[in-house]
């Protein structure tokens, strides 16, 4: 039965991705929208300015960061794969996910480093999901 539920960390990201889904970015920035639009003169036009931002942001945490993250996690493990394996397994994968995280913010910038960790891991997360189907699936 364990085999079936995810590990802690996965949990988190699992949230985190539901939040998104849920719309707490749209939320957070109808709330923004609404003290800004109440500025005389330039809050209609401020708001939707914030508005058209909000939506944006949301689209590329949405769409074209885990796609970044999945590039940055498999970039990561191909150097570590010709590595070899003469590290300590903690100790590599936490340089690993440091190395990650890292190429990730470069192709991301701004991108806050809680995000980027998140993404990452979701990324790892989904390749090894990927990776397991692969493998039931007789080698196909």
């Amino acid at each position: 039965m364990q085999d079936f539920l995810p590990q802690g960390q996965v949990w988190l990201v699992w949230l985190v991705q539901a939040l998104l889904a849920a719309g707490l970015i749209a939320l957070l920035s109808g709330l923004i929208v609404r003290v800004v639009s109440a500025i005389p003169v330039v809050g209609p036009v401020l708001a939707a300015a914030v508005r058209m931002l909000f939506a944006n942001y949301e689209k590329w945490l949405s769409e074209r960061v885990p796609k970044l993250a999945e590039q940055a996690v498999l970039a990561t493990e191909e150097r570590w794969r010709k590595v070899g394996p003469q590290y300590d397994p903690s100790a590599r994968a936490e340089a690993k996910l440091r190395e990650a995280m890292e190429a990730l913010q470069q192709m991301a910038p701004g991108l806050p480093r809680d995000i980027a960790q998140r993404q990452i891991e979701a990324a790892l997360a989904r390749i090894r999901a990927m990776g397991m189907e692969q493998k039931a699936g007789g080698g196909k």
